[in-house]
């Protein structure tokens, strides 16, 4: 998996420049961005964006694995602010509860500035209820930060990061923690029509990654991607997952 992620990194220096109005991806919530990587782009007034993915996960020291199937959607409702949310459907995992929809998440991205060169700067919140199983999913959460992204030279450059209170199934037992969730990579095409993104993104809980997606324009108003992730640290061995993303103009 890791040889697989440096021969990705190995193809930038081929890449050619980037087209930063094409986003036709949902990262975390449904939020505009890259699979591990929040973007700093907002969907256009008026635009609606359709995601589904089959994602499969090994987790370490053999506490199981699943295979899960996110389905997020993505409204841009007015100008510079877009409305996200996402429910992962868990097909399978090791607990005896399996079949069960995981932790529903929903949140808004606003577009606050942008200036020469394309440089952009956005802020996030992001709400997660506890509607998954307990012990598989994180529970109620609570983030705001900010993504922001340059253009440098072939390559689009992201990093955000983000303030994140975790109160588990239930929040109001006062058992809430705090933690910060960061990311940072780059964005180029190869072709035309073919996006690579590379990243590595971690919490300051101990989970750390490297990340890689490839993605396809080829298909009008449809965004095509595989993304794999290796764990650096933390419970993840490593994931990899395929998804489509549907554009709706002017819905």
């Amino acid at each position: 998996m890791k040889l697989i992620l440096l021969f990705v990194v190995l193809l930038i220096p081929f890449a050619t420049e980037a087209d930063v109005s094409r986003q036709g991806i949902s990262a975390e919530g449904g939020l505009s961005g890259y699979p591990f990587l929040p973007g700093s782009i907002v969907l256009q007034r008026g635009f609606l964006r359709i995601q589904g993915k089959l994602e499969y996960i090994d987790m370490k020291n053999d506490t199981g694995n699943y295979l899960l199937l996110p389905l997020s959607v993505t409204w841009g409702c007015i100008d510079n602010l877009e409305l996200g949310g996402e429910l992962p459907i868990y097909l399978n995992d090791s607990s005896d509860e399996g079949h069960l929809p995981g932790d529903i998440s929903a949140g808004c991205s606003w577009l606050y500035e942008t200036a020469r060169g394309g440089s952009a700067l956005v802020f996030k919140g992001l709400i997660t209820l506890p509607t998954g199983s307990e012990g598989r999913d994180s529970g109620s959460e609570l983030a705001f930060g900010i993504a922001t992204s340059t253009t440098f030279r072939l390559l689009r450059l992201h990093t955000s990061a983000s303030y994140v209170l975790n109160g588990g199934s239930n929040p109001f037992e006062g058992r809430i923690i705090d933690y910060m969730r960061f990311s940072a990579g780059g964005a180029s095409y190869i072709t035309g029509d073919l996006q690579i993104i590379y990243g590595m993104d971690g919490t300051t809980t101990g989970d750390l990654g490297l990340a890689a997606t490839i993605t396809t324009y080829a298909v009008d108003k449809t965004a095509l991607f595989v993304s794999v992730r290796a764990g650096l640290s933390g419970n993840t061995e490593y994931s990899i997952s395929a998804g489509a993303a549907l554009t709706l103009p002017e819905f």
